[in-house]
């Protein structure tokens, strides 16, 4: 099974939100097709900033992959945060989460980036022992976020 990130396109777009609606959907997040329409229309247009691949396995698209972009002294310099993953649920369990981390890394890599991160839920803490194998370390501190609109 060959497991491969393809930049999103325009094409792929009515595929993107229909997987989009998937994960908001698991994770209780309020979904608007027409909002997301536009913000993956943004992020197209800001590559610098964000990131987006389907995640192809066998030539069929499977999920999708976020990556976003910020600058950090503390580590160095380019961070790419996952922001996003979602892989279909009936293609979980054979080990693609972790080929699709592997392909981030080195996607991340690719841009310059000197770290990656992702966050995990406390709904979710199956996800910690994921990330733990995957290389990952857990800080001592949590991230805080303010709506600003």
């Amino acid at each position: 099974m060959t497991t491969e990130l393809k930049a999103a396109s325009l094409e792929d777009i009515d595929l993107l939100l229909e997987l989009m609606a998937g994960f908001n959907q698991e994770e209780n997040i309020d979904f608007d097709t027409e909002v997301y329409r536009e913000l993956i229309h943004v992020a197209f247009h800001s590559p610098q900033l964000v990131k987006i691949w389907m995640i192809v396995v066998n030539s069929y698209a499977i999920g999708y992959a976020i990556l976003t972009f910020a600058f950090s002294f503390e580590f160095g310099g380019l961070l790419a945060t996952i922001d996003e993953i979602y892989i279909a649920s009936e293609k979980r369990g054979k080990g693609l989460g972790t080929s699709v981390l592997e392909l981030l890394a080195q996607e991340a890599i690719t841009c310059g980036a000197t770290t990656l991160n992702g966050d995990i839920s406390d709904e979710k803490p199956w996800l910690s022992a994921f990330y733990k194998r995957a290389g990952f370390e857990c800080y001592p501190y949590r991230p805080y976020y303010k709506q600003l609109q």
